[in-house]
């Protein structure tokens, strides 16, 4: 039997009107009696605070796979992941894996505009990555928490892009510490933050938060196969990373001379000079506990800080440091020196002979620059050692260096520094850029590493 509305009869009419209208008084009165702050939880403030520095990162890339005949092919898979914007001019930084051997990666921002990235710099040891989007504006940065004094069952709270749903948020707590998890047969994730919040393909490279909507990790794996296990790289560790792969993308390497250790207390980070410096003859002496405050009018609180306040600065300028000391503020002017200036020529020649395998000069920038405009100059080779790895990759005289590693190759003090580098030394294949014959060329080549003394 079906029921239905007698529309000829005006008491039903009458009563339906009725029902209507205490339907939309109801609503009206529920809505008002509802204050929305009182629904503002700590996690909702978190997510708040750090919502708008998290990024999407999306990027076709190329993998082999392998068919049950034994027979190779390549596939297109599109890959995505998260980011957080760690500078207002547009410095992200993300999971290698997120972003490696992408040709165009795609930034989209939590309003909803997008950017190219360009890949900078990276750690494959760790697995960080950092990126740059072109900034129009200034950007919202995250903010960085401890990862020192975090607690098992300490909520935590994740924000990604799971199977490509933006800006989502998960929830959980901290399940243990110290887990070293291994990937594969060669690589090994050490000391991570293991949490129950759910992390999914996407998470890769997002924030990891604690309840002041400050970042204690970034999440980088999950397990397969497994519900409620995912893993973190605790910030602490994943700061001093940051701040040498920042340190290494500028132009010219710069040392600023401050040895640098950052405090956590009552949830404000401090950073302080480990070790006294001494006078020079355009400053004070600084001293150990001595808090630095600003770098280039900045504010900082972390070595991370420092070397994004210092990125575009060069060898030789000066850096206005503010110190706190006591009751006392202090401001300084520190001379920036070349990384690598006291290391004599020969030595790096000698170096590069015996770990690559050839014989450079520095030539000028009009040499190179015609072929792009952000080359400041480069290493000829003059010289190639038989059976060396520059041999074998078939490097020849006449090749000039521009770049290795994302680094460029100006003069033989940038050669120094990138072969003094862990990432150098580590002994896996590096990416060498090279003219030839005005045609720009990448060669990926591993060091003698039987030679590295």
């Amino acid at each position: 039997m079906k029921f239905r509305f007698d529309t000829t009869n005006p008491s039903l009419l009458r009563f339906a009107s009725v029902a209507l209208g205490l339907t939309l008084c109801f609503g009206t009165v529920s809505a008002q009696a509802t204050d929305p702050s009182a629904r503002v939880s700590p996690i909702v403030r978190a997510i708040q605070r750090a919502e708008a520095a998290v990024v999407s990162i999306q990027g076709n890339k190329v993998v082999a796979t392998a068919s049950a005949s034994g027979t190779g092919s390549k596939q297109e898979v599109n890959g995505m992941g998260t980011g957080v914007i760690i500078d207002r001019r547009g410095y992200i930084i993300t999971n290698l894996h997120v972003v490696e051997d992408v040709g165009r990666i795609e930034v989209t921002l939590s309003d909803g505009s997008t950017a190219i990235a360009k890949l900078l710099n990276y750690d494959p040891e760790t697995d960080l990555a950092l990126i740059k989007i072109p900034a129009v504006k200034e950007l919202p940065t995250i903010q960085f928490g401890t990862s020192s004094d975090l607690m098992r069952g300490e909520t935590v709270v994740a924000i990604g892009n799971p199977f490509g749903y933006q800006n989502t948020v998960t929830q959980g707590i901290i399940s243990a510490l110290h887990r070293d998890i291994p990937v594969n047969g060669t690589q090994e994730y050490k000391d991570l933050i293991q949490t129950n919040a759910d992390i999914n393909p996407g998470n890769s490279g997002g924030p990891l938060l604690n309840l002041d909507g400050d970042v204690i990790g970034i999440n980088v794996a999950v397990r397969v196969g497994a519900q409620g296990i995912g893993f973190a790289i605790p910030i602490d560790s994943a700061l001093e990373v940051m701040a040498n792969l920042v340190a290494s993308v500028r132009r010219e390497p710069v040392d600023h001379g401050l040895e640098l250790t950052r405090s956590f207390e009552s949830g404000q980070g401090k950073l302080m000079l480990r070790s006294d410096r001494p006078q020079e003859s355009n400053s004070q002496a600084l001293h150990a506990c001595d808090v630095v405050e600003k770098v280039n009018g900045m504010p900082v609180q972390t070595r991370l800080d420092v070397e994004l306040a210092l990125l575009e600065s060069r060898p030789g300028e000066l850096a206005e440091i503010s110190i706190a000391r006591g009751e006392s503020r202090i401001n300084q002017s520190l001379q920036l020196k070349s990384i690598g200036s006291n290391v004599p020529e020969a030595t790096v020649a000698k170096l590069a002979w015996e770990q690559i395998g050839i014989r450079v000069v520095p030539v000028a920038v009009s040499e190179v620059a015609s072929i792009n405009e952000d080359y400041r100059g480069g290493l000829k080779i003059t010289e190639v050692r038989p059976g060396s790895p520059a041999a074998r990759n078939r490097l020849m005289v006449g090749d000039i260096i521009v770049g290795i590693m994302e680094w460029q190759t100006v003069n033989m003090e940038n050669l120094q520094w990138i072969l003094a580098s862990p990432n150098f030394k580590q002994g896996s294949a590096s990416k060498y850029y090279v003219i030839r014959k005005r045609q720009q060329l990448m060669v990926a080549m591993t060091p003698d590493v039987q030679r590295i003394r």
